[in-house]
């Protein structure tokens, strides 16, 4: 008798064992499942976000989409929390699929922060596929700042409509006509880029900085897009306007170039003679270099 219930003993601790076994096999199952669900979500979140700038144009103008710039620093605290906890709301999430989204450490790109002015991080930009600005969020945004942003840049189907709308929002500010015209010259259009760099100057009359650069790039168009003599004058009238610009030698340049451009080839070399040493970049030198080649063979 005693025999007989050590056996069942033994059995029943047999099938304990056994039954402990295969609940320690599932739980690990379901432990490895959840590690490899988290780490592929991990890498999933990750891998939405380029790192190159240049792809991002790529593809932005290939599938017609706005890019979304994430520009960090690794020593900057708001910095992570956009990117651990407000980036991966799921609404949010939602919304940047529409856009291509690229995150860029702002300390290795100097040239990207000059362009765009960025003075801080975290920076949010908005571009187009041609590397336009559209708009940006400088600081910690909060999710409804970035659900606002993207909503608003997502109802125009590119930056020309964006910035005809937001302009006729706030009908007396320069600066959209202004944009508009880069925009303009950019694509070569260059009759409607004269029209808004115009109104952007009659409307900047108590914003000296964004008239100047009106005016500057308002003489570039009539440059390429009116007559010689009228390059000429425009150059020769901004000269004298501005004359402490920090663009000052770069229009003198402009304005030497004009004037050979429309036959008057001596004082065009000693206006383009004098200002050749004053010269900084390599575009501009080469320019003055051509444009003094020329006049010597009798262009």
């Amino acid at each position: 008798m005693e025999m007989a219930y050590s056996i069942s003993k033994k059995r029943k601790l047999v099938v304990c064992q056994r039954r402990n076994a295969v609940e320690l096999v599932q739980m690990n199952r379901v432990i490895l499942f959840v590690l490899l669900f988290l780490q592929t979500s991990t890498v999933s979140a990750n891998s939405q976000w380029g790192n190159s700038i240049q792809k991002g144009f790529e593809t932005a103008k290939k599938e017609k989409k706005f890019i979304i710039v994430d520009v960090f620093a690794d020593w900057c605290t708001y910095c992570l929390v956009l990117e651990k906890e407000i980036f991966p709301d799921p609404e949010v999430s939602r919304i940047l699929d529409q856009f291509v989204r690229v995150r860029l450490d702002g300390e290795e790109f100097p040239n990207l922060r000059k362009k765009y002015n960025i003075e801080g991080y975290p920076t949010i930009l908005f571009l187009d596929g041609e590397g336009n600005f559209v708009t940006k969020i400088a600081g910690l945004a909060t999710k409804e700042d970035i659900l606002t942003v993207s909503k608003r840049i997502l109802q125009e189907p590119n930056l020309e409509s964006y910035l005809k709308t937001e302009q006729r929002k706030d009908n007396q500010n320069p600066n959209y006509h202004f944009r508009l015209g880069l925009l303009y010259f950019q694509n070569k259009e260059y009759d409607k880029a004269e029209t808004q760099f115009l109104e952007s100057m009659q409307k900047a009359k108590d914003q000296p900085l964004v008239r100047e650069n009106s005016h500057f790039n308002l003489n570039l168009v009539k440059s390429v897009n009116q007559s010689k003599d009228s390059a000429v004058v425009s150059w020769k009238e901004f000269i004298k306007l501005y004359p402490n610009s920090k663009r000052i030698i770069t229009a003198t340049l402009y304005y030497g170039i004009a004037l050979k451009e429309a036959g008057e080839r001596k004082q065009a070399k000693e206006i383009l003679s004098d200002i050749k040493p004053k010269l900084v970049s390599d575009a501009d030198k080469s320019l003055c270099e051509e444009a003094l080649s020329e006049i010597e063979r009798g262009f």
